[in-house]
């Protein structure tokens, strides 16, 4: 057993962690939750060392992390629906259980048959699964029954030397971020079933749920994240809809930590929009509108608002219904605009619905 720390020299600790994968050995890997048990789950003898460590009875599955929806393809079946879950949520926190191919070794799928899919945030994770044109295991690194573990030194603290022995490589990214593991969605019925609740919890395909401000919160990262792989570079921008102190400005918010605003981010209703230069950033300029206050196209011309949304710049629009169906579509003609919209299902939880371009 040996420790390397992924800040180092990424490459090389990338293909150590490769290299022993595909020699059959576990390997401990960060990612976007908890540290997780990696193995090749189409190597029988790498299968069976896993559950030997992990205490764990076959029959009970065995996730795995895979780099899109074609290599998921490629080990389960997936339907129409299930399609659109992952065109939704993934990348992202949430395993998807779909009927297997029978394609890996015995005890990763389910005794019905079913196997669960990630495709991880996580850069780390997808560069590995990439570089090994295959999955990887992605159970949490805990013995059966344990919590999860954020750091190698609680992980490694209750483990027997004979436990440690059966592990080859150790890789170190320090204290992961306190997020939950991940989110279980069951397609194998008509209707979807949520089996384990993580951070962020789905209500249908292009809803998720939020009972605090700090969830709220989390969905924005996410959302942040996902809109990354947008893949052109047009002006990127957030239509939050939905009433007052429903959540609109927490998002807002979060979304300019992300960006790694460090100042107060004030709410604009009064300046109609405040504006921030960006630094270290994919974007120069952050942008954060209310339209609350705006009735009429005069007034959004006065404003010149449709010049704001240059490429590189990212924005996040409260009250966009303000602006009419007619500018609304020119915007979203020349942007990348991703509609979000809350609603109330009580005086704690929000219902989070949203949609991608195409």
């Amino acid at each position: 057993m040996f420790i390397l720390d992924i800040s180092k020299n990424y490459d090389l600790v990338l293909s150590q962690a490769a290299k022993n994968i595909s020699a059959g050995n576990l390997v401990i890997f960060p990612s976007d939750t908890v540290y997780i048990l990696a193995v090749d789950p189409t190597n029988q003898k790498a299968v069976d060392l896993l559950f030997s460590f992990k205490n764990r009875w076959t029959g009970k599955a065995i996730s795995i992390a895979v780099s899109d929806i074609n290599m998921a393809k490629r080990y389960v079946k997936l339907n129409k629906n299930t399609k659109k879950l992952y065109q939704s949520l993934l990348p992202g926190p949430f395993t998807i259980i779909s009927p297997g191919l029978h394609r890996v070794a015995t005890g990763i799928e389910a005794e019905n048959g079913s196997l669960g899919i990630r495709i991880p945030q996580s850069k780390y994770i997808l560069d590995l699964v990439n570089l090994l044109g295959k999955p990887i295991t992605a159970t949490s690194a805990n013995l059966s029954g344990r919590t999860p573990n954020y750091s190698l030194d609680s992980f490694l603290r209750p483990l027997s030397q004979k436990k440690k022995n059966l592990i080859s490589l150790l890789v170190d990214a320090g204290k992961l971020p306190r997020n939950k593991p991940s989110t279980v969605i069951d397609t194998l019925g008509s209707e979807i079933k949520i089996l384990r609740r993580g951070d962020l919890i789905t209500e249908s395909q292009q809803t998720l749920i939020s009972k605090s401000e700090s969830e709220t919160a989390k969905i924005a990262k996410f959302f942040y994240k996902k809109a990354l792989n947008i893949g052109n570079k047009k002006a990127l921008v957030f239509s939050l809809s939905g009433d007052l102190g429903c959540g609109k400005t927490v998002f807002s918010k979060s979304i300019g930590r992300e960006l790694g605003i460090t100042q107060k981010i004030l709410s604009p209703t009064f300046v109609i929009y405040n504006q921030y230069p960006l630094k270290n950033s994919l974007f120069n300029i952050f942008y954060h509108f209310d339209l609350y206050r705006l009735n009429s196209e005069n007034e959004f011309r006065e404003i010149i608002f449709l010049e704001h949304f240059l490429p590189e710049t990212i924005s996040c629009i409260e009250w966009p219904e303000n602006m009419g169906a007619n500018l609304y579509q020119q915007l979203k003609k020349k942007t990348n605009l991703i509609t979000v919209n809350f609603t109330y299902l009580d005086n704690h939880t929000r219902e989070i619905s949203f949609s991608f371009p195409n």
